[in-house]
């Protein structure tokens, strides 16, 4: 039987196989992502696709497979890209989380990189994905140890692969030193960027981090001494004043915080709170503390004009500038 002859015959199976990979895939990265963030997880529609017959029989004439069907691994390819490399991560780990396949890893750029240090190319995880046992799949039975490869790949390695890999080198019998010479820099550069990118989300990642905690410790606080209270995460105030004064909450001691809430001090919010300004948000908690304890550096970049003479009340309260 052809090669040709035997990817028709295995089309369903083939497809029912592929379907799966995908499904599952995008499933497991749902669930370790969240439902806020998965929409926009992925940056190409996943999905998957049969190897073309006239590529497929060019390859057996190559290799000569005694069994295509089972070492041809590429008859059918799903292909996920996403943003960074840290989200290759997060394909990485649902894929070695799954039981219904065998995996094995087909190539690894990070081992690549070890082994050449000084070689920039084509950068895309691999993996080959086989049924582990005969089973039913959309109506379909898909044979125990059927593969499908899985190509995970960032955004710019998306766009060098779709430039370079699939059309640059196969448009030409031979490509010029100056044209190898300006890919590997192109790949340089991306790669360096996908790193600077996954720096900068890092450092993001731990400013959010670090404001929710305050945001949480103040709604906890406070929260409930006001009626119908917002969010602090969601008041543009509250998120103004937490990052204005950033470099003085990380220094605070959260307890030192926590002591503002004293009996007096208690009872002036929950009087003023349904007055609305700065006395309506939790985040008034913060604010005590900022101007017990940095009072000239609140006064001197305080961000909120129309909340400044809830801050006069606060000094009041607390008996700072009184004779």
């Amino acid at each position: 039987m052809s090669i040709r002859e035997t990817i028709e015959q295995l089309r369903p199976a083939l497809d029912a196989w592929g379907q799966f990979v995908v499904d599952r895939l995008m499933g497991l990265v749902k669930l370790e992502v969240g439902d806020e963030r998965f929409p926009m997880f992925f940056k190409v529609e996943p999905g998957f696709r049969l190897k073309d017959p006239g590529s497929a029989e060019r390859k057996q004439e190559k290799k000569r497979y005694a069994n295509p069907a089972e070492q041809m691994t590429d008859l059918v390819g799903a292909r996920f890209v996403v943003l960074l490399q840290t989200d290759i991560e997060i394909v990485e780990r649902a894929i070695q989380s799954h039981t219904a396949w065998i995996k094995r890893k087909d190539r690894d750029p990070n081992g690549e990189r070890d082994e050449q240090p000084t070689h920039f190319d084509y950068q895309s995880v691999h993996y080959i994905l086989r049924n582990n046992r005969e089973t039913e799949l959309y109506g379909v039975k898909v044979p125990e140890g059927m593969a499908c490869e899985v190509q995970i790949r960032t955004l710019l390695q998306h766009a060098y692969a779709e430039l370079v890999h699939d059309k640059f080198y196969k448009a030409v019998k031979l490509t010029p030193p100056s044209a190898r010479r300006l890919v590997a820099r192109s790949m340089a550069l991306m790669e360096t960027t996908d790193q600077m990118f996954c720096e900068a989300v890092r450092e993001l990642e731990l400013v959010n981090q670090e404001r929710g905690q305050w945001c949480a410790l103040a709604d906890e606080e406070i929260g409930p001494l006001i009626p119908g209270f917002t969010r602090t995460e969601d008041d543009a105030d509250a998120l103004e004043i937490l990052d204005t004064f950033k470099h003085l909450l990380d220094a605070a001691n959260r307890d030192e915080v926590k002591s503002m809430k004293s009996g007096p001090l208690v009872a002036k919010i929950q009087q003023r709170a349904a007055g609305g300004g700065l006395f309506s948000k939790p985040v008034v908690l913060l604010v005590y503390w900022l101007v017990k304890e940095h009072g000239i550096e609140l006064d001197a970049h305080w961000p909120l004009p129309a909340l400044r003479s809830d801050i006069d009340r606060i000094k009041s309260d607390l008996g700072i500038g009184q004779t």
